[in-house]
């Protein structure tokens, strides 16, 4: 296998940089992607005879040593028309790992040519100005999705709609905080700032709450949502995870305590990536090992969205008393297991005969409130920056009352320098690092 750079140095602007842009293993296509100023020279080099027009694929026979090994198609970008600002150069290659790796160490043994570090390619996008951080944080996202929705959020980040939403809110306080620092430079024409000021504080206020409650949803959107099954030994749960996880992954017995460790499954409900939890049955005087499964469905029940309670036929008041006493009621949703043996009523399921199983899965979205948010904030950063902004826009309205303006002057650039390092523009480096580092080679 070729070698990967891991050095967090600042990149060499100047050199041209190459790697295998799908992931490993055996398919239809392959692609290597060349950026720099020698990525002409490296198509040369496997098709000396190649003329290729920008933008058009181009049929080509890639040459090793003089021996042709692929045929294969070729996209030409010329810089600053290019994903990445620079001239690229993207083959079109049959899928053999094999090839690809041949292919590779043609190129790189081009002078001035070297192996792309982990998501070099956006990260010169992002300093050759194509994509703001905002974008460069979404095309992750778009590779890492998990739900249509999470699909929807980032690709209309990667079009830049987080990016205007901030910009809304950025560009006024600029304003604003020009203005304060004027009459803080300038105090005998100081007189009248602050009411010229306020309405504008507080409509940035306004737009702030707003993103805020977004950032809220997004954040949620990412990490999905948890649906413990709970409730009492032979209740049937297993069965009916089975069922929703629509495979045989938990273990079905008669004898009671069968399942004595939390099992999951990944679905999506309403839209929404949902992490679903087959629990350890609820009873007095358990066994050592149960014992500790219980209390692992405690702590889950704590940190659930939905705490599913399936009540076994037969149950009384005083049972069901106490496994409801295991739930807050907010998330509390109950339904009635085994509704095959008849006698059941309201909201009733059989994990066997899958009778009940969509009334009941849209309970657990209601309940849950598992439905798409309308957002285009999605990382727990976003969110976290987005409160401090809010928070120093609220003090510095309320500074307007009772503090000189250099209070209010350094509140809203408190607000400023949060939304700055979302929106990218003061580039941190730790910043960057973190965030491509998430990147595959080849992105």
């Amino acid at each position: 296998m070729l070698p990967v750079e891991t050095s967090t140095e600042v990149l060499v602007e100047q050199a041209t940089i190459a790697a295998s842009a799908t992931p490993a293993g055996r398919g239809a296509v392959g692609i290597v992607r060349v950026s720099g100023p020698r990525a002409m020279e490296v198509l040369h080099r496997l098709s000396p005879s190649v003329q290729p027009k920008p933008r058009v694929a181009t049929l080509v026979h890639l040459q090793v040593e003089g021996v042709v090994v692929d045929e294969a198609l070729a996209l030409w970008f010329p810089g600053p028309r290019s994903f990445t600002g620079e001239d690229v150069v993207e083959l079109q290659t049959h899928g053999s790992p094999v090839l690809l790796e041949v292919l590779l160490r043609h190129v790189l043994a081009e002078p001035g040519v070297r192996l792309a570090q982990p998501g070099e390619f956006t990260r010169r996008a992002v300093g050759n100005g194509r994509l703001d951080l905002t974008r460069a944080e979404a095309v992750v996202d778009l590779i890492d999705a998990r739900s249509e929705s999470e699909v929807r959020s980032a690709a209309a980040r990667l079009e830049g709609a987080l990016a205007q939403v901030l910009d809304r809110l950025y560009q006024p306080l600029l304003q604003v905080s020009a203005e304060l620092e004027g009459a803080l430079d300038f105090p005998d024409e100081a007189e009248g700032v602050e009411q010229g000021v306020r309405a504008r504080l507080e409509s940035a206020l306004a737009e702030a709450v707003e993103l805020e409650r977004m950032a809220v949803a997004g954040s949620r959107l990412r990490r999905g949502g948890l649906v413990v099954l709970y409730g009492p030994v032979n209740a049937g749960k297993s069965t009916l995870f089975n069922r929703l996880a629509g495979s045989s992954r938990a273990l079905v017995d008669d004898e009671p305590g069968t399942t004595r460790d939390a099992l999951e499954a990944n679905l999506v409900l309403g839209g929404m990536p949902v992490t679903l939890v087959d629990t350890a049955g609820l009873r007095a005087d358990p066994g050592r090992v149960e014992a500790l499964g219980i209390a692992k469905t405690r702590s889950l029940i704590d940190q659930a969205d939905v705490a599913l309670l399936l009540i076994p036929p037969g149950a009384t008041d005083q049972s069901l008393a106490t496994w409801r006493a295991e739930a807050d009621e907010t998330k509390r949703l109950e339904v009635r297991g085994k509704a095959d043996l008849g006698g059941t009523a309201g909201l009733a399921v059989s994990g066997l005969s899958g009778a009940g199983i969509e009334a009941l899965t849209a309970a657990i979205v209601e309940r849950g409130r598992f439905h798409v948010p309308d957002t285009v904030v999605a990382h727990e950063q976003h969110l976290e920056a987005v409160r401090v902004a809010r928070t120093a826009l609220e003090r510095a309205v309320q500074a307007l009352e009772v503090a000189p303006l250099d209070v209010v002057a350094g509140e809203v650039g408190l607000a400023l320098a949060e939304l700055a390092r979302l929106m990218g523009l003061d580039h941190s480096q730790e910043r960057l690092d973190a965030l491509f580092a998430r990147f595959c080679i080849g992105k």
